[in-house]
């Protein structure tokens, strides 16, 4: 059997469509709890490879000015970017990697730490089912931070972007894990959150030990009635709330882009600064 470079597998990986690929060493996750762990899922696992697909700027428009709330992010954003442009080019390099003598368990990057929905099948075993942090295997694999607001930001696309990943048992040079700088604690997010879910105030670390940075307490039941452009999702994704769209998400967009901190330069701001910014409050009314 003949070892495959990283070099070849992110070339792979953006043949099939990834925007963004990274390689994780599972001893950097080791310290992981069995719920969390990749080895809890497969046993000789080396690495975790995460791909990330961008999410285009123009499907946040409609939201932005408040017209269009059901159709372009959801679709194209959300749920059509997952489970069906993300969710080929992870069987693709599934199967990429398999044809070349290893094995690689494809998972969702779900949002979540997961519902136990069993017992332990052996002593020792954590319950299914077990969950890897997304957002923890994007830093290790050096593709990016967790946000004051709680999201995962990327030098290529701030917040605009969802992961898949695959474990493998294959020998990789992996990526150094990513040293948190995009996210300057402007507290755009904060302020922007028109039913006042986030608190800096009672911030706790979140990332990878010695590479932590602060992400802000998050009221979810607030944020489970926003009207500002979260979604909540389905039982499938365990009833989270999808927030990339949301006010706190849109906040860090525009605040990233005034402040050069992320990639892409377009024609047109993501936000004007002449037209007043539409909130919906806890009641459901439109604020003045």
């Amino acid at each position: 059997m003949k070892p495959v470079t990283s070099q070849e597998v992110k070339a792979a990986a953006k043949r099939f469509g990834a925007d963004l690929v990274g390689i994780a060493s599972v001893e950097n996750l080791k310290d992981l709890p069995p719920r969390q762990n990749p080895r809890s899922i497969f046993s000789r696992a080396e690495n975790v490879i995460v791909l990330g697909r961008m999410i285009p700027r123009g499907e946040f428009a409609g939201i932005e000015r408040g017209t269009e709330m059901d159709h372009s992010f959801q679709i194209y954003g959300f749920y059509g970017t997952e489970d069906n442009f993300l969710a080929k080019i992870t069987y693709d390099m599934t199967i990429w990697m398999e044809a070349h003598g290893f094995e690689a368990v494809p998972l969702f990057a779900y949002d979540t730490v997961g519902e136990p929905v069993g017992i332990p099948v052996a002593e020792g075993k954590p319950a299914p089912n077990v969950i890897l942090p997304y957002r923890l295997m994007a830093q290790a694999a050096g593709l990016g931070e967790t946000a004051l607001n709680g999201l995962f930001l990327t030098e290529q696309f701030g917040p605009r972007q969802r992961f898949a990943m695959l474990v493998t048992d294959a020998e990789l040079e992996a990526d150094n894990p990513f040293v948190p700088h995009i996210c300057d604690d402007c507290g755009a997010c904060v302020r922007e959150c028109p039913l006042h879910a986030l608190d800096a105030e009672k911030a706790e670390p979140a990332g990878l030990n010695g590479l932590t940075r602060p992400v802000a307490a998050r009221d979810n039941d607030l944020c489970k009635r926003c009207r500002n452009g979260a979604l909540q999702t389905n039982y499938g994704r365990f009833q989270t709330v999808e927030r990339i769209a949301a006010a706190c998400g849109r906040a860090c967009i525009a605040a990233l882009e005034r402040g050069g901190r992320f990639g892409g330069t377009y024609r047109h701001p993501f936000r004007s600064q002449e037209k007043p910014l539409w909130k919906i409050d806890y009641l459901g009314e439109v604020e003045k």
